[in-house]
């Protein structure tokens, strides 16, 4: 049977054609804290649930580890976004768009400045990247410029950061849009961005491909070789500033536990094909109707989706917080039945390595709006190298997102996982 499996090292995809059930490579490791890294939630720290929680929210977000928040320009963000900083780490992609001369539409093109220096008196510490503005293809009104007005605004932004001293080394990343008509109208960018920007809501699986209905929005590669190809046509690393699931079945949502399943898988395949940081849309659910108000990580009340623990779980284990260094190989293979597995090797700085592995299938019944559970498959995990390992520690995401721990041992340096809809991550103990 044949089967496509994908590894990303960093920015670079590679796509290895099996035609056996036999996986066999000598795998270099990425750094662990690199997944971490790639870990993004979008917050609205100026309005509604976030000024009324914002105690609860600030626990929520130290308690699951996340280091990175989206938000916007507007001037009530700045305060709480420097406490999160000053108390916990936690950096901003910083939205430019909501000047602080008056709201949209249409842009001022000379408020950029005084929005650039409004960021750096009041939050620039705090700032990882810069980011130009948000869906102005939707948003624009009554802007009939507002193709012109967005590649000027994102090349007045870009050029503006890149002659500050200050602001230079700050990656700036494309505008967002929303569809495929609006990203071959605005066209490429190349020049004036860091990173192409993507908004990846899909109705099905995170990886789900659709090779007959290539320019799918809910087709994973389309987003790459489409949207993101028209804004950077060199190919420059992604950034994906919006993504995720809502709860709200009468308008495509999900179940929150199909939620959960879905959120750690989505993380681990847009890190697994390349995209260097995904802010998850978003960590609180918003007191609006429809889908729009059941997209958080937590409900209202400030309980957890299984989608918050699915993410504070993989933090937990995977972090690794150091100076840079330069991870391992392992050969291994993976034998049995590998279709649809995907799996990703990391190291830690202590040399431990942790196997990251999932069976990237569909949880949820898009039609008939029902929990699917897929049956597992089972793959033989063996050690070709060297590397001497007693046994491995199991860390599996169960269907509501608890972290359930165990040890298998090797026998004759194998191993049988049964690979399941939710991540499991092996943890390689050695002798």
């Amino acid at each position: 049977m044949a089967s496509v499996i994908s590894l990303c090292f960093h920015s670079v995809i590679l796509i290895w054609i099996i035609t056996v059930t036999r996986l066999h490579a000598a795998v270099p490791a990425i750094p662990a804290d690199s997944f971490v890294e790639s870990i993004c939630v979008n917050t609205h720290l100026h309005g509604s649930i976030y000024v009324t929680n914002y105690t609860a929210l600030r626990a929520k977000l130290g308690e699951c580890g996340i280091r990175y928040i989206r938000d916007e320009t507007y001037s009530g963000t700045y305060a709480p976004a420097m406490d999160l900083y000053h108390s916990l780490g936690i950096k901003i992609n910083i939205l430019f768009g909501r000047g602080p001369s008056g709201p949209l539409p249409p842009f001022n093109l000379s408020n950029i400045e005084e929005e650039i220096n409004q960021m750096k008196a009041q939050v620039l510490p705090a700032v990882i990247t810069i980011e130009s503005p948000n869906e102005y293809d939707i948003s624009h009104g009554s802007d009939v410029h507002w193709i012109e007005r967005i590649r000027n605004y994102t090349q007045i932004l870009y050029t503006k950061v890149k002659s500050d001293e200050i602001l230079k080394a700050i990656p700036v990343i494309g505008p967002s849009l929303t569809s495929l008509q609006a990203f071959q109208a605005v066209g490429d960018l190349d020049q004036y961005i860091n990173h192409p920007n993507l908004h990846i809501y899909q109705r099905y699986w995170p990886g789900f491909s659709d090779f007959v209905n290539y320019t799918s929005r809910t087709d994973l590669t389309s987003y790459f070789n489409f949207e993101a190809r028209y804004q950077s046509p060199s190919r420059k690393p992604i950034h994906a500033t919006e993504g995720g699931y809502h709860n709200y079945l009468p308008q495509g949502g999900l179940s929150e536990e199909a939620e959960g399943k879905y959120m750690a898988r989505m993380f681990a395949e847009y890190f697994r094909r390349g995209i260097v940081r995904t802010c998850q849309y978003e960590l609180a659910d918003q007191v609006k109707t429809g889908g729009e108000g059941l997209f958080g990580l937590v409900r209202l009340n400030m309980t957890e989706k299984p989608a918050y623990r699915a993410v504070k779980n993989l933090i937990s284990i995977l972090t690794d917080k150091g100076s840079d260094f330069k991870p391992d190989s392992l050969n291994y293979a993976l034998d049995g039945n590998i279709n649809n597995i995907r799996h990703i090797l990391f190291q830690k700085r202590n040399g431990s390595f942790y196997l990251m592995v999932w069976l990237e299938v569909s949880s949820w019944d898009v039609q008939n709006k029902t929990d699917l559970y897929p049956p597992s498959q089972q793959v033989i995990f063996t050690l070709l190298s060297n590397y001497n390992a007693s046994n491995a520690t199991i860390y599996a995401l169960d269907n509501n997102a608890d972290l359930n721990t165990f040890v298998l041992p090797f026998d004759n340096y194998q191993m049988t996982l049964n690979v399941t809809d939710k991540i499991s991550i092996i943890k390689l103990n050695s002798i």
